[in-house]
């Protein structure tokens, strides 16, 4: 039993993050569906190394070469994960006339891959400026705990677009009591966030519709653009609200 949590955590934590851990050479399906699990606490891991890096190292430093810096870490926290997926998705899912294999969208004239990240990198940017300068550390904390705790409930309550073999994967023992305690527990987590949330979860249920129109249901390339657009959009609502 606890070899096997102990399997479920690695593969969470090689999935959404870059932080050090044990090397595997590789999960089985049922660990990667047991691993969803630990979205949530990998996330807190996260804030935390943030909240951390913005309160130990970041205190006395101007709010935006702060948030050059922080926005840097967090890059190298999780996003490299998935700045490529965000990439494929976004302005797929916005603008794109074709579909690739896997689900995703060739890019439009209207944006590109790289206006996407140029877009969503400068609005994580903006907002870590604000809540930096108005020491909301706790936004910068639940982000990314709250992203990844929504990733979770997309994934259990979206259908798998076909050809989309990872994303499939994460059904295969999907832990949905462990999601109804979850969300349990995001309950008091919403009266603390407040409208940010709020915001995040009207965000997921855009994300979940487009996603099945243009891609037939969930790909693994759209889990990890969901988890970027949730967090940025959680500090952008909360640094518009600071």
């Amino acid at each position: 039993m606890v070899k096997n949590l102990w399997r479920s955590f690695q593969a969470a934590l090689a999935m959404l993050t870059r932080l050090p851990a044990p090397k595997v050479a590789s999960f089985s399906a049922e660990e990667r569906g047991r691993g969803l699990i630990w979205f949530p606490i990998i996330g807190g891991l996260m804030g935390a190394v943030l909240v951390a890096t913005a309160w130990w190292v970041l205190r006395d430093v101007e709010p935006i070469l702060a948030s050059v810096i922080l926005l840097t870490v967090w890059l190298f926290v999780s996003e490299l994960h998935h700045l490529d997926a965000l990439a494929h998705c976004v302005s797929g899912w916005m603008f794109a006339r074709s579909e690739d294999q896997e689900g995703g969208a060739s890019a439009s004239d209207n944006l590109g891959v790289m206006g996407v990240i140029a877009l969503i990198m400068m609005m994580k940017f903006s907002a870590l400026s604000v809540l930096l300068e108005y020491d909301a550390l706790i936004y910068i904390l639940l982000a990314p705990i709250v992203a990844r705790l929504l990733a979770v409930a997309l994934i259990g309550f979206t259908p798998v677009a076909s050809n989309a073999t990872l994303a499939h994967e994460f059904r295969i023992e999907f832990p949905y009591l462990a999601l109804f305690v979850w969300l349990l527990m995001a309950v008091p987590l919403a009266l603390v966030v407040g409208l940010p949330m709020f915001v995040m979860f009207v965000a997921l249920m855009l994300i979940r519709f487009r996603m099945v129109q243009r891609s037939g249901g969930m790909t693994w390339e759209g889990i990890g653009a969901s988890i970027v657009l949730l967090e940025t959009l959680g500090l952008f609502a909360a640094a518009v609200l600071s």
